[in-house]
């Protein structure tokens, strides 16, 4: 099997470097979650996930592709787990999924500070800091290739110019937030506002007036707003299951993990075919009370 950390090629042969490999990662996520990454001891990790430093260094290079490849494997299973009810190529699917995941963000603070810390940090290892660029640029394509198909960026407006910028406005915001500058309840709200503002101003057409629907909608909180955000947030059942793919152990089978996920799903209040149904429904009411700008117009006159 043949993957890539960041750039860099790694190969395994057996199914044991298989689940060392997986083992290392359980451990580093685990360690995180506990003390944050400023107290990730590459010793102790070992220690606990009982290898040899060599090993560790043979298999991932260094601690910062350690820390970034356990988040980012515990996002992917995050993502996979998760309901959207938009499609990631439609302005109201980016703002479902931006509120989805920075309200998970805010219950996996030592999670985004980690990954946050190996972005910001002048040390990093360009390709690795790439690496957690491209997370977010990933996350934006669908949106903006389909900007760019329909005419709807400005003129000099470029698909990769505007993404630079959306990640950009994204991670700095992350970064104030991680250091105390944004309060968990507004950091939604403020990296909604940032997306929306760089749309609304890279964009023509109705695509701008829909930008500038949602940002006006979010600023005076109205009602499809606050009823859109309720909908789209993260469920405890959706945040353990990711949690219990990334840390499930290789000799319980896919089975017993499967069955586990379905139990922590219905304690923890999970979507049940109830909840899923509700959502769908919050849905249809905030996308149907925001008419968009063209009807509204039309309305009035």
């Amino acid at each position: 099997m043949e993957e890539s950390v960041a750039g860099r090629p790694t190969k395994y042969k057996s199914d044991s470097i298989m689940e060392r490999r997986e083992r290392i990662l359980r451990v580093a996520r685990k360690m995180i979650a506990q003390s944050g990454v400023a107290e990730l001891s590459v010793r102790e990790l070992c220690a606990r996930a009982g290898i040899a430093q060599k090993t560790l260094y043979n298999a991932f290079g260094s601690k910062d592709h350690v820390i970034t490849l356990a988040v980012t494997q515990y996002t992917q299973e995050f993502n996979n787990s998760v309901y959207y009810k938009f499609p990631r190529k439609t302005l109201e699917g980016q703002i479902e999924r931006m509120i989805k995941v920075h309200s998970r963000n805010t219950q996996l603070r030592s999670y985004t500070t980690a990954i946050m810390s190996v972005y910001n940090s002048a040390q990093s290892d360009r390709a690795l800091r790439n690496a957690v660029r491209l997370m977010s640029t990933n996350a934006y394509k669908p949106f903006v290739e389909m900007l760019d198909e329909e005419k709807g960026l400005q003129t000099k407006v470029t698909p990769e110019h505007i993404t630079a910028y959306l990640t950009t406005n994204t991670y700095a915001t992350l970064t104030d937030w991680c250091i105390g500058d944004i309060e968990d309840q507004l950091l939604v709200e403020r990296v909604c506002e940032g997306f929306l503002m760089i749309v609304a101003a890279s964009t023509r057409g109705r695509h701008k007036a829909e930008a500038e629907q949602w940002l006006h909608d979010l600023r005076n909180s109205r009602p499809s707003w606050m009823t859109f955000r309720k909908m789209a947030e993260v469920e405890p059942g959706e945040l353990r299951a990711a949690f219990l793919q990334t840390h499930k152990a290789k000799q319980q089978g896919q089975g017993v993990a499967e069955a586990a996920g379905a139990t922590a799903d219905k304690a923890a209040g999970g979507d049940t075919a109830a909840t899923k149904a509700g959502k769908r429904g919050a849905a249809k009411t905030a996308t149907t009370t925001r008419r968009s700008p063209a009807k509204k117009a039309a309305s009035e006159r």
